[in-house]
């Protein structure tokens, strides 16, 4: 395997010459030299500014509709694993027909085991979307009544193509999901060609939308369709000719293009060699397959995860739920509970200062480590911590009064797995006694997309392949029953300031009483075990 990186390293380089030359000998060939003279010009140093902030935003909307395509197939895909396999292979653009960027077909079969068929009708579905869209664009630009039957005509074979692609390898229904990919794929578009009317009125005079559409769906269309790398030479050449047809002089049309073509696609391979570079041990770890204990190798920095003050804030407010669902339930402080998923102990340190009796299991040894450190540093005494998988619990049925866990059930990444975690807290707690859940709400579609895209890539906590448990459809577990009064709280983001936390504290509470309250970003369920077996 240490042979590997180095030949793909060296596969990437290839691809960059290959697409270096071509795009040198069309250089070389154009007619009028007095343009070259204009390229280092500081409109023209803006218009590559321009093209590459959008080109950048134009890829990270290009991830996300790969990501999400593939996460149809592959649930447990990491976010992280996902953002880097992409840009890293962002060079494989050059290769004739995009082929190169099979590779990362390859790259996720050996870390995901998903299957190569699929991920390969996932390059597939990219490439005949993009060419429907900017095809729907190119017939807008003509005639823009056509354009709007193209369009609809684009969502409903998309739909068409959806329902056979999955089948029964998705939950997400195939409308749903064309929709999503449909629309994400003329935003993405919709920034190259923004990009290029911005070049035009930066170096040359304004070009009006249908202007911009046409010159950039032909040149790309065209581009494409032969397989040339980048679509060199037939590409700016096109986009060059429909420049002129609107009125556009022959060297400013150059000047536009290889401006436009400098910060879109020259600049996607220069960021994906940057990329291939700095995220080398990673993608090393990729391509062999390593899968790591996550929560082990983040248990150092875990505490610097959340800010101070959110943490604090998310302690108080979790602990006073669990402590007066408990007073409900009829336990008082004093009676004995296991924190599953302890993590770093935070929460069972405070328990236990307020008198309850509390355990720690968790799967991580590292998070074990630190949750011991945490209790002895402040002074909270010992506590019984155990390494422990929550389906195969190493302790005696009736053994707890109560069970609690915090942000914990949903790393667990299977309902069926859930269930059984769920059935196993059950058998350990005494009859009448209460599992406290708290989870992340994922009811708020936003909050959900935040949740399992964003946050993963600001934060290390979650992985972005979560299974979220949902208040309004908690599993059916036997032998409890889930009390009818699920708690929901938070609305403050956990990247706000603590600034101004008095003032945000005081609309969150009275977004936690109004009717709102069900798209809070956490909620509180309570499961309580039958007082006999019959129920």
């Amino acid at each position: 395997m240490s042979r590997l990186r180095p030949r793909v390293l060296w596969f990437f380089v290839l691809l960059l010459l290959v697409g270096g030359l071509s795009t040198g000998l069309w250089l070389g060939t154009v007619q009028f030299p007095q343009a070259r003279g204009q390229i280092l010009t500081l409109p023209a140093l803006a218009g590559v500014a321009l093209c590459s902030v959008l080109t950048t935003v134009n890829l990270l909307l290009r991830w996300l509709r790969w990501h999400f395509l593939i996460r149809r197939f592959t649930p447990q895909l990491i976010t992280r694993d996902s953002i880097v396999t992409y840009l890293a292979t962002l060079p494989a653009i050059v290769t004739p027909f995009f082929v190169g960027e099979l590779v990362r077909v390859w790259i996720l079969r050996r870390r995901f085991r998903t299957s190569s068929m699929y991920l390969v009708r996932i390059w597939l579905t990219e490439r005949l979307l993009d060419a429907a869209v900017l095809g729907a664009g190119l017939v807008w630009s003509l005639d823009p009544l056509w354009g709007a039957v193209a369009f609809p005509a684009l969502l409903v074979g998309s739909w068409f193509w959806f329902s056979r692609l999955l089948a029964a390898q998705s939950r997400q229904p195939a409308g749903a999901t064309a929709l999503i990919a449909v629309l994400a794929t003329c935003i993405a578009w919709a920034l190259p060609i923004l990009a290029l009317a911005g070049t035009a009125l930066l170096v040359a005079r304004p070009l009006g939308p249908v202007g911009a559409m046409r010159t950039f769906t032909v040149g790309t269309l065209f581009g494409g369709a032969t397989g040339l790398p980048l679509g060199v030479s037939i590409t700016g050449s096109a986009m060059i000719h429909e420049l002129m047809q609107f009125g556009m002089t022959a060297r400013d049309g150059v000047v536009t293009i290889l401006v436009v073509r400098a910060g879109t696609a020259w600049f996607a391979v220069c960021l994906g060699l940057a990329s291939l570079v700095v995220y080398r041990r990673r993608l090393g770890r990729l391509l062999r397959g390593e899968v790591g204990a996550h929560f082990d190798e983040i248990a150092e920095s875990y505490g610097d995860e959340i800010p101070a003050h959110v943490r604090e804030l998310l302690l108080a407010k979790k602990v006073r739920h669990i402590d007066a669902s408990l007073v409900e339930h009829g336990l008082s402080r004093g009676a004995h509970g296991l924190d599953l998923g302890c993590g770093q102990g935070w929460y069972l340190a405070e328990l236990t200062r307020m008198g309850y009796r509390v355990d720690g299991a968790d799967y991580s040894a590292g998070q074990l480590e630190k949750a011991a450190q945490h209790l002895r540093d402040g002074g909270h005494g010992e506590a019984l911590f155990v390494q422990a998988d929550a389906q195969a619990l190493p302790f005696a049925d009736a053994s707890y009064d109560f069970v609690y866990s915090i942000n914990a059930m949903h790393h667990i990444l299977s309902a069926q797995a859930q269930i059984s975690a769920l059935r196993e807290i059950v058998r350990v707690l005494r009859p009448g006694g209460v599992f406290v859940l708290h989870e992340i709400n994922t009811r708020n579609p936003l909050f959900r997309f935040y949740m399992g895209y964003v946050f993963p890539l600001l934060r290390q906590i979650d992985e972005g392949n979560e299974q979220w448990i949902r208040p309004d459809s908690l599993p059916i577990v036997g032998g409890a029953i889930w009390s009818s009064d699920v708690k929901y709280f938070t609305f403050i983001p956990d990247f706000s300031p603590s600034i101004g936390q008095g003032w945000l504290g005081a609309m969150e509470g009275w977004l936690e009483r109004s009717r709102w309250r069900r798209y809070s970003a956490h909620f509180q369920a309570c499961l309580v075990k039958h007082r006999n077996p019959a129920g």
